[in-house]
């Protein structure tokens, strides 16, 4: 199964992401994107795993590129997909990208991210709505927000399963969760 789970910050989205990992069961790897920068982002991350122990998930770090993803029938969490997209626009290793003045951000993390989610296991990717918002930025940033749109969008059309989590409902837009109950 290929599954999108999308939905505002705090709204569940990663709990619900992982019940449905833990019930497509297997061995689950979870690629956890977060950067560290400050003692606070350790403690997050510390706090991250502490909230998985014991869950059955292997976590690899992947806070740069998503590389060294198994592909031998495992489930896999990718968390989040949002926190990819900033890591390529705007930190450390992608230098060659922003470094060129025409790159489409979009096409280079599919070329990534693609083969993540087309891979022989299930695979769940986990993103945030960013576009609802209604304000205007500044330009590196609006240039984020449309570049995780399409991202985004690529990964609803692609997904056999696609679930919006609003204050922790999730509500289904392709695909069924039917099994989760069973």
């Amino acid at each position: 199964m290929k599954a999108f789970i999308i939905g505002g910050s705090g709204n569940g989205k990663s709990a619900f992401a992982e019940k449905v990992a833990a019930k497509l069961g297997g061995k689950m790897i979870y690629i956890a994107t977060m950067p560290i920068f400050s003692e606070e982002d350790i403690k997050v991350v510390e706090r991250h795993h502490k909230l998985r122990a014991g869950r059955g998930f292997e976590t690899l770090e992947r806070p740069q590129r998503i590389e060294d993803v198994p592909d031998h029938g495992e489930t896999v969490l990718l968390e989040c997909m949002s926190t990819h997209v900033a890591n390529v626009m705007f930190g450390d290793g992608f230098d060659e990208l922003r470094s060129n003045p025409d790159t489409n951000y979009a096409e280079e993390i599919w070329k990534e991210i693609g083969p993540v989610f087309e891979r022989e296991g299930n695979t769940i990717i986990v993103s945030a709505e960013v576009t609802m918002d209604g304000n205007t930025y500044d330009p590196a940033t609006e240039q984020y927000i449309r570049t995780l749109a399409e991202i985004n969008n690529h990964l609803a059309d692609a997904a056999d399963l696609f679930v919006e989590v609003v204050y922790g409902i999730p509500l289904v837009h392709k695909g069924s969760i039917a099994f989760l109950e069973e």
